[in-house]
């Protein structure tokens, strides 16, 4: 008996350590990859970056992020998803150290693209944590979890612009590898490795293509604004080569026997369902991230703040996502998985029109529409996370949540991109703004009611849904 004690209780020790260590990953992680946000204006005239090619600090990120996710969760099934983490937080390392380092501007965003790859460390902490605890503590391992991501993007807003205005925007990536540098250990000491529960070779090919499709995407919304006449077939042109690459990677990946995206296991309605409104979280997150601190420090029709405050802007955000994340824990315990995506979409696009209305005359309202935001976040991430998780069988959990991740970040990615080019057309006057914050709104709106009609997998998260 007194055996049986100890064991249980060094299962229950190891478990909490193996908590503590992804949650520490996902800080670190959250942190340096919203802790530039503040910061892009300052980087922007420092190096000399236009509007549009100074979103590329998040849509670059997004772009490998992108790609690269579902190819490590797919060598995760393969190889295990403690090495793949671990790969992840490294490579992530390496890009803030070089991002911190970087003499002009290409190089500042290739090793800002470069931290994408450390995209995969939540959707492999998610993974991580279904493979190695007991099922009923999962949901709470999920809720933690995304609490712990709410509070490195806290950290991040709160603070960066306080480092890039007391000494230079390089601090804030710096600060950034020094807190992925204090993860290393703490997965090395308390995630278990593991075989990786698949086989197969890895679709290295259909990676590229996915590459194909999204960077001229991309690449085509930041030329755009700039374009006039005969200008516009530069972009047209490559919004054609991002539909062909899109045609054919679908192919490629319904034909070859190990694909990147096992589109047939994404298949299902609860998948498809989730990854649908999952794109349009990603939009309005990123889309309002890129705006906010564009607006605050507007001198003509924003607040005209400085640096060093500008994160605070944000922080509201933060801290209703991770409010809303461990809600969305006990809510999510009574079998209600539905209802706080939709109220989630809800709250986004309530958010959004906060920004675009009211928000923009008095700083305590728009402070008030990010927290509404933020909670928003915290309820449709932790929704469409567990949705993704618990909607795939044990084989495929890593590449679902893996998917999922990247579909919220190519919303992201369009979001910050179509954002950035509402800007330059029409002239960052009063209509500007309420434009981008207005499209926002809008396409959260519409996702309120596929949320709440959500249909689930038989025997899955929430079956007690009618």
């Amino acid at each position: 008996m007194a055996g049986t004690e100890r064991t249980a209780r060094a299962a229950a020790a190891h478990a909490r350590g193996t908590v503590v260590a992804l949650a520490v990953a996902d800080i670190s992680f959250a942190y340096q990859q919203t802790a530039v946000v503040p910061v892009i204006p300052d980087i922007e005239k420092a190096v000399h970056l236009s509007q549009t090619w100074g979103a590329w600090l998040l849509s670059g990120y997004l772009l490998v992020a992108t790609v690269s996710t579902p190819l490590l969760g797919r060598l995760a099934d393969r190889h295990g998803r403690r090495r793949m983490l671990l790969l992840g937080l490294v490579v992530f390392l390496a890009g803030s150290v070089g991002a911190a380092c970087a003499p002009n501007a290409a190089v500042l965003i290739v090793f800002r693209a470069l931290q994408g790859v450390g995209g995969a460390v939540f959707p492999l902490s998610l993974s991580i944590a279904r493979e190695e605890l007991p099922e009923e503590r999962v949901g709470g391992a999920t809720g933690t979890l995304t609490a712990a991501f709410g509070i490195g993007t806290a950290l991040g807003f709160a603070t960066s612009g306080a480092l890039s205005s007391a000494v230079s925007w390089r601090l804030v990536f710096a600060a950034g590898a020094a807190a992925v540098a204090l993860a290393l250990p703490l997965v090395v000491r308390w995630v278990r490795g593991r075989a990786g529960p698949s086989s197969g070779a890895v679709d290295l090919r259909g990676a590229g293509l996915l590459g194909a499709c999204l960077a001229p995407l991309l690449v085509a919304l930041t030329l755009a604004p700039q374009q006039s006449g005969v200008g516009w077939a530069v972009p047209g042109g490559l919004l054609a080569v991002s539909f062909v690459a899109g045609v054919v990677w679908l192919r490629h990946e319904q034909r070859v026997p190990a694909p990147l995206v096992d589109l047939w296991t994404l298949r299902s309605p609860t998948e498809m369902w989730t990854n649908a409104v999952t794109l349009a979280v990603g939009y309005a997150l990123f889309g309002v991230y890129y705006l906010v601190p564009q607006f605050v420090q507007d001198p003509g029709h924003g607040f005209a703040a400085g640096t060093a405050v500008v994160g605070l802007f944000l922080l509201p955000a933060a801290v209703g996502q991770l409010l809303a994340g461990a809600f969305a824990t006990r809510v999510r315990g009574r079998g209600t998985t539905r209802r706080p995506l939709a109220a989630g979409m809800a709250a986004l696009a309530l958010g959004s029109a906060g920004f675009a209305t009211l928000g923009r005359d008095s700083v305590p309202v728009f402070l008030a529409a990010g927290f509404v935001l933020g909670c928003g976040a915290g309820l449709a991430i932790s929704a469409t996370s567990t949705l993704a998780s618990l909607g795939a069988d044990e084989e495929h959990t890593a590449v679902a949540t893996a998917v999922n991740s990247t579909v919220r970040r190519v919303g992201g990615g369009l979001g910050s991109q179509v954002s950035a080019g509402v800007l330059v057309l029409t002239g960052r006057g009063t209509g500007s703004w309420v434009l981008a914050f207005a499209i926002a709104a809008a396409v959260c709106a519409l996702c309120v009611a596929p949320a709440g009609r959500m249909p689930l997998k038989a025997g899955g998260p929430a079956r007690s849904e009618s």
